[in-house]
């Protein structure tokens, strides 16, 4: 693909020297919402691993900071300037402190590894003051250790964590890493570039893209937007019957899995609102050219899907018109979200999303065992979390363990809501494609234990529908 839309034309990211180099658009982003309201945890990452035997600790902090010195955006503050447009402070030869606290009592290990977690990221950062990062290493019994590491979004992002993850086993190992190709700072400088030249059509692209869109309503249990309040996550785990048949539709309709899972969410999010069409937003690595793959930072940009769902076509109609959507958007994924928003909502808030409230996204497999320098370690899931969205579906596209994740907030869907939603999405997604000819309206979305607590509660039993009906 050539012009302004793909890639092949572009000049690639070159190194330089040309310092201080602005904030990329992603961070500045996440910097209009980090000082336009009181302070935050919403957008703190974490990369959190259990320890099992006696590891070096000095050679695993070592590792630690030898990763810190490679990549700019862990040791980089944000510096405003008079003229608004604030720019990239990197502190060289800084080191995070290492926070040694024992870790908070618990009814086993892992809890009390969680309890570390979740105390590490509910903590805000100071962006204008201190790195985006924050290590805490806390033993948690005799023969096993929590190494929680906290990251501010601003600096990295869900590609980043694979990288960190290799970065500090080599450095445990005594492998040497590869020199980078060029810095954050550098693609900051290509990304301002990049968009003088394509901006205005791009910008025309996907304002005709969403033109008349409307904002997807979701029934609630509480009214309000769901950003920055509490986060629930409930899984729905799919048969492997039904990823083989996924698998098959997807061939069958010249599409991607993940387009395939899309459209069901999309029919899912129509029938619960009553809508036809609306938006749905979407997470793209950012990392369009090659030098940037090994870079720990923040690249990930937003995507808007309109979702157009027409009840009487087939399933397999509605998946080809997704995957036409999904490829539209991707070939025209250089426009920075923040850019969009800028022009479409000029007169966004910072307290909810601006284009969209419901998000999707899909990881290929399960998380590969961790190991460090010949110690096991296990991943550990904190507990605390704040929501981005009213609603957030995650696919887990693994042949072995397929499933999907709902993310919901809690300041407007109660648990039941966020768990009735999981389970019909993966009902639907189950009987779409055992029959993707069959009307989208027509596709059961509830088993037949939730049919039975529906008619129960209709008939004045007591039996739950385990959310909206």
């Amino acid at each position: 693909m050539s012009g302004p839309t793909g890639t092949a034309a572009r000049p690639p990211v070159t190194p330089g020297t040309e310092r201080p180099a602005p904030l990329s658009t992603a961070q500045a982003r996440l910097w209009f919402v980090h000082s336009s309201r009181p302070p935050t945890a919403e957008y703190n990452l974490q990369v959190a691993l259990l320890l099992h035997g006696e590891p070096d600790t000095e050679a695993l902090l070592a590792s630690v900071h030898r990763v810190v010195e490679r990549h700019e955006p862990l040791r980089t503050v944000v510096a405003p300037r008079p003229d608004g447009l604030p720019v990239q402070r990197v502190l060289d030869g800084r080191r995070p402190p290492v926070d040694r606290r024992p870790a908070p009592e618990g009814a086993d290990t892992m809890a009390r590894a969680v309890a570390v977690a979740d105390e590490e990221l509910a903590a805000v950062f100071d962006l204008e003051r201190e790195p985006p990062l924050r290590v805490r290493l806390a033993r948690v019994t005799d023969d096993a250790w929590v190494l929680a590491l906290t990251l501010h979004h601003l600096a990295f992002d869900g590609w980043s964590t694979a990288l960190l993850l290799e970065e500090l086993d080599q450095g445990c190992s005594g492998a040497e890493a590869k020199p980078l190709p060029v810095s954050y700072s550098d693609y900051a400088w290509w990304e301002r570039r990049v968009l003088e030249r394509e901006r205005e059509e791009l910008l025309r692209h996907w304002l005709a893209e969403l033109d008349g869109a409307e904002e997807l309503d979701l029934p609630a249990d509480r009214p309000g937007h769901g950003v920055g309040g509490p986060m629930g996550t409930v899984r729905h785990a799919l048969s492997p019957g039904t990823w083989e048949r996924l698998r098959s539709v997807s061939r069958g309709a010249g599409a991607t899995p993940f387009a395939v899972a899309l459209a069901a969410y999309f029919a899912v999010l129509g029938r619960y609102s009553g809508q036809r069409d609306f938006v749905v937003g979407l997470p793209v690595s950012g990392r369009t050219d090659m030098s940037l793959e090994p870079l720990i930072g923040c690249f990930v940009n937003t995507l808007c899907l309109r979702a157009s769902v027409r009840p009487r076509e087939s399933f397999l109609d509605l998946v080809r018109r997704t995957h036409r959507t999904l490829a539209r958007a991707v070939a025209h994924q250089a426009l920075p979200f923040e850019e969009l928003v800028r022009r479409a909502r000029p007169d966004r808030r910072s307290d909810r999303n601006p284009l969209f409230r419901a998000f999707c996204s899909a990881v290929d497999g399960l998380p590969p065992p961790v190991r460090l320098g010949g110690i096991e370690c296990e991943l550990v899931a904190p507990e605390y979390g704040l929501s981005r969205f009213d609603i957030n579906a995650t696919f887990v596209l693994d042949p072995s363990s397929p499933l999907v994740q709902i993310d919901y907030s809690r300041s407007i869907f109660d648990d039941a809501t966020g768990e009735g939603f999981a389970a019909r999405l993966g009902v639907f997604l189950d009987w779409a494609v055992a029959r993707p000819d069959r009307a989208v309206a027509d596709v059961p979305w509830m088993s037949p234990a939730q049919r039975r607590g529906v008619l129960d509660l209709l008939n004045g039993g007591a039996g739950t529908s385990g959310g909206r009906r």
